[in-house]
């Protein structure tokens, strides 16, 4: 089915493989398989604290709408305080870690 994460992480490595060496183009690729990992680790955490969209709209202020988005819309970069909210309701908080 389009649009699945299988179908998105099909399409990464295929764009990997034609990107080959040029350091530009594999960076942007990295960056975007960055934060589409970590929209994947969102919704696996609200999936995980058994709720829904619309049960975390209630438990965090934001609206289903705002929550849909930061959960798959590539286009848009939600702010901290937003991110904060999103965690928050589901007992997690932002932190900073140096990378491995």
């Amino acid at each position: 089915m389009p649009g699945t994460v299988v179908d998105r992480e099909q399409n990464a490595k295929k764009i990997k493989d034609l990107l080959g060496t040029n350091p530009e183009l594999v960076e942007e690729v990295n960056e975007f398989e960055r934060e589409y990992q970590f929209r994947k680790k969102l919704v696996l955490a609200r999936r995980e604290a058994g709720l829904t969209q619309k049960e975390l709209e209630e438990l965090s202020g934001l609206d289903q709408r705002t929550i849909s988005r930061i959960e798959v819309d590539e286009k848009i970069s939600p702010s901290i305080k937003t991110l904060i909210k999103y965690l928050g309701a589901m007992g997690y908080e932002l932190d900073i870690i140096r990378a491995k």
